[in-house]
């Protein structure tokens, strides 16, 4: 187990706003693939040592960039057998974890990096769909897993087994790497290319993934938190790693004061680090509503990070710090 101090407020499962689809009808799979984990210790994922050779700062050969792909969508369930769901309001609780994940991907030949995405309190994945697909439409596989209560499903949403989505996390990397050849979206998966983000609770979730002692996945390449203070985290995390992050905080966020989240980063991340700041954007539109100024910002900068850190293109991150500079009205960067 890991303590966790979680100081996010709900958000509201109406909230959706406009849904963007992307220009080709987006093909779509609804197939479920059900498997378990290999038995492993229970609660949290134990604490993994660094590779020998750091995934971060291992050279990638450059891959495809600036091509608009048709979205597909798929389902996929994974259930790991050895650990429990614990009981919340009216449900009584199960002896594992099932885990739907929900993917958006190139629907192209070839195959292309995984981001996988870890959503926010009594939320499901469907509430960042404009977000996702344009990840996707961007020529990335996106996983997203709806967390066991913290989405709200079973017995409402609560923080109970909040410290499970770390382990749910690496486990749904897993599965999705051990997808067969024949299913549509495990084909399509680079397994050597893999990054975490995350909204809200979801963002101390994918730094969790990233950074903390506990929970380390060695394989991921690049971190992309998203809305709050990573001090909520409130875990021992390892400094130095050589591992890309991008973390957006919000001047306006209600939930969690900029001014204690930027200090934090200054303190606490190492580089390479990239603190992006949306001026006087609050806490979900600009993660969640497109056409609106923040959100189309983001999601360049997002696809640019993802393309240097990702893709073998490092000088994408040099466009993402100018076309940033650009707009001092919406945003600032600081290394």
């Amino acid at each position: 187990m890991i303590a966790l101090v979680v100081a996010y407020a709900a958000l509201a499962d109406g909230d959706d706003g406009p849904t963007r689809r992307v220009g080709a009808a987006a093909a779509s799979t609804s197939s479920t693939v059900t498997t378990s984990a290999p038995t492993t210790t229970s609660g949290a994922v134990p604490a993994q040592s660094a590779p020998t050779t750091d995934p971060a700062s291992a050279a990638l050969s450059p891959l495809e960039i600036d091509r608009t792909y048709p979205v597909a969508t798929a389902t996929r369930t994974f259930v790991d057998s050895t650990r429990s769901t614990s009981a919340n309001g009216g449900a009584p609780g199960a002896p594992n974890r099932t885990l739907v994940t929900s993917f958006w991907y190139p629907d192209a030949p070839g195959t292309f990096p995984l981001v996988v995405f870890s959503h926010g309190y009594a939320v499901t994945p469907a509430f960042y769909e404009p977000m996702l697909e344009r990840w996707a439409e961007a020529g990335y596989v996106v996983a997203a897993p709806t967390y066991p209560i913290l989405s709200g499903e079973p017995g409402g949403a609560s923080h109970v087994d909040y410290e499970e989505t770390f382990a749910d996390t690496s486990f749904v990397i897993s599965q999705v790497l051990d997808l067969p050849a024949s299913d549509d979206v495990g084909v399509r998966v680079d397994g050597d290319r893999i990054a975490v983000t995350g909204h809200s609770d979801g963002e101390v979730v994918a730094f969790g993934v990233g950074f903390f002692e506990c929970c380390r996945d060695p394989r991921v390449r690049s971190v992309i938190a998203m809305a709050g203070n990573l001090e909520n985290g409130n875990n021992p995390h390892v400094r130095d790693t050589g591992l890309p992050i991008l973390h957006v905080m919000e001047t306006g966020d209600e939930y969690d004061p900029y001014d204690a989240s930027i200090a934090w980063d200054r303190a606490n991340l190492t580089s390479p680090r990239w603190m992006l700041t949306l001026e006087g954007a609050t806490h979900v539109p600009p993660y969640q509503v497109p056409g609106n100024a923040h959100f189309e910002l983001l999601a360049s900068a997002v696809v640019d990070f993802l393309d240097g850190t990702l893709k073998g293109h490092p000088e994408r991150l040099d466009r993402m710090a100018a076309n940033i500079a650009a707009r001092p009205d919406l945003a600032s960067l600081e290394r």
